[in-house]
């Protein structure tokens, strides 16, 4: 019981601001901050995002102190705002920035985004430069080492 109520109490310190989807455009600037950068789409009602999250939670954890920005990027509906953060807290990347993005529709996401082929899968993994320009794209489960090997060519 005492470990749930922990488990509870720290989630519920976690910050995970909602953002609407017209925001969607800045994010990869934001998130990098002239630095690359990573965004990963994913929600809690995603069955590979939580088969996913264990395999590259490492490398995603490390990324900032390789001077590569992280973000975190739930298409969740903002009352789902507490689910969002228990899962992030299970999934070991709570430490890490995360929104909410408002999206019942992924088109605008994906136009945003860059990539004209991604229809909304989730996961889904995009590698930024530091102009914030699309270098790769992920589209479903990411392997860590292919995450590793797209972030080696991108500065």
């Amino acid at each position: 019981m005492r470990a749930v109520l922990a488990t509870l109490a720290i989630a519920g310190a976690l910050t995970v601001p909602v953002r609407p989807v017209a925001d969607a455009p800045k994010l990869a600037r934001e998130a990098g901050n002239g630095r690359p950068a990573v965004l990963h789409f994913w929600a809690t009602w995603c069955d590979a995002c939580r088969d996913e999250f264990p395999r590259i939670r490492k490398l995603l954890n490390e990324l900032p102190a390789r001077d590569v920005g992280v973000l975190l990027v739930s298409i969740d509906r903002p009352e789902k705002a507490d689910a969002v953060k228990r899962d992030l807290q299970r999934f070991g990347v709570s430490r890490l920035p995360a929104v909410i993005l408002d999206a019942p529709d992924p088109e605008p996401v994906a136009k945003a985004v860059g990539d004209a082929t991604w229809d909304g899968t989730l996961p889904s993994t995009f590698v930024f430069d530091s102009q914030g320009r699309l270098r790769k794209s992920f589209l479903g489960r990411t392997e860590p080492k292919a995450l590793e090997s797209a972030l080696r060519g991108v500065r």
